[in-house]
């Protein structure tokens, strides 16, 4: 979820880790599900497609665009529906509510010719509206007219639009928008659109399921798969679905991340390290260098008390990152300093059993046998925080060129 604390961290972390920001910061956008204005309810999943794509593409793009959860999240606060309309006043609210900079939302009507009973037949016209939370007033309304068949395109298009709008320096044609790798079918796209709004398991590994089978070069179903083969613990289909996420894709750090998890769990460390490592080349994060530390702790190198060194500088109050380096620390016969860190891992969660015994060893001066473990093992973190993702990429990442 997008904080300014979590926004303050994940920059503290960069700099950190020996970054400079440079150009000017992005902006914060919160762009909304869009509302179903016809009379068909069976297309209300267009509304969330459109509002994905934006996000998406923005994000692509250097801008910090909250996630779902993020709005849910707002919308929980404030009692609303997501697919309700809203009052200006009430949209300022929400917008405000995540200190967003922008507010894009809309709606869309759908339309048959006379004697057409398909919806996928129908015609289309989108229109999106910006708010400027900075300055409160209204920014351009862009309008998009095609066939249902080509929503991929009228989102792309508009997304287009929207970038042009948040940020007046980019140079991206709307070629790059077009491209036809870009470009979705239409009934792929529904059915990963409806995974996403489903919260049953079951339909949503259906769903996505269906969307990578009728469009396999659209790699957000690849990406969810992975992801709910992993909480299932199906650790080799979860490495088989995230393999899928092609290296240009603007989640590839965050799949081969999610790699890296499932590797861990598999027991094969050294092919886990590589994964966390190869994220991090792009974005050093607490977490990844935490869970690189934890698959070198298991693999028996050294090299793992650095990593940890690395995730606490970011986040120096986080108990897992203490408990980790302080059991690393006795492990390799640093005791003093394990005190030091296992001490503060319990004073921040007194009911940490392990972290307990661990500084009772590490005051007594106990390693253990020589080439044994820890007995706790280490732990690690499950996700990025997608808003520190974003962050961390607006202001490490150059923009694209034209």
């Amino acid at each position: 979820m997008c904080t300014n604390s979590l926004l303050a961290r994940t920059a503290l972390s960069l700099f950190a880790c020996g970054f400079a920001a440079g150009g000017a910061p992005a902006a914060t956008v919160l762009v909304l599900q869009f509302h179903n204005s016809s009379p068909f309810t069976d297309l209300n999943w267009v509304g969330e497609s459109i509002a994905d794509t934006l996000r998406n593409e923005l994000s692509a793009q250097n801008q910090i665009v909250f996630d779902r959860d993020s709005r849910a999240e707002a919308m929980r606060r404030l009692s609303l529906r997501p697919d309700a309309g809203f009052t200006k006043a009430t949209l300022i609210r929400l917008g405000q509510t995540l200190d967003a900079d922008y507010l894009c939302y809309g709606s869309y009507e759908a339309s048959l010719a006379a004697g057409e009973t398909q919806l996928k037949q129908s015609s289309l016209r989108v229109t999106a509206h910006f708010l400027d939370l900075r300055k409160m007033h209204d920014g351009p309304d862009v309008s998009e007219t095609g066939q249902l068949s080509e929503l991929s395109r009228l989102e792309e298009h508009l997304a287009w639009e929207s970038l042009k709008y948040v940020d007046p320096a980019a140079t991206l044609s709307v070629d790059f928008f077009l491209a036809p790798q870009k470009l979705i079918r239409m009934d792929a796209e529904e059915s990963y659109i409806r995974g996403l709004m489903s919260t049953n398991p079951d339909q949503q590994q259906k769903w996505f399921a269906q969307a990578a089978a009728l469009d396999p070069h659209f790699s957000s179903p690849a990406y969810e798969l992975g992801r709910l083969a992993l909480q299932r613990k199906e650790y080799r289909q979860a490495l088989t679905w995230f393999q899928r996420i092609a290296h240009e894709n603007p989640r590839y750090p965050e799949a081969r991340f999610q790699m890296g998890l499932a590797a861990f769990e598999a027991g094969e460390y050294s092919t886990a390290a590589g994964y966390f490592r190869e994220a991090l080349k792009i974005y050093p994060l607490s977490e990844v260098y935490n869970d690189l530390g934890a698959a070198e702790n298991e693999l028996g190198l050294p090299a793992a008390i650095d990593e940890y060194r690395h995730a606490l500088e970011g986040e120096p109050d986080d108990t897992i990152y203490l408990f980790n380096l302080g059991a690393a620390l006795l492990k390799n016969g640093y005791f003093d300093e394990a005190v030091k860190r296992l001490q503060a891992a319990v004073d921040r969660a007194p009911e940490d059993a392990a972290a307990q015994s661990l500084l009772e060893r590490a005051r007594n001066r106990d390693a253990g046998p020589a080439g044994t473990k820890v007995a706790a093992p280490p732990r690690l973190k499950q996700s990025f925080d997608e808003t520190a993702f974003r962050q961390l990429k607006a202001m490490v990442q150059p923009k694209q060129p034209e």
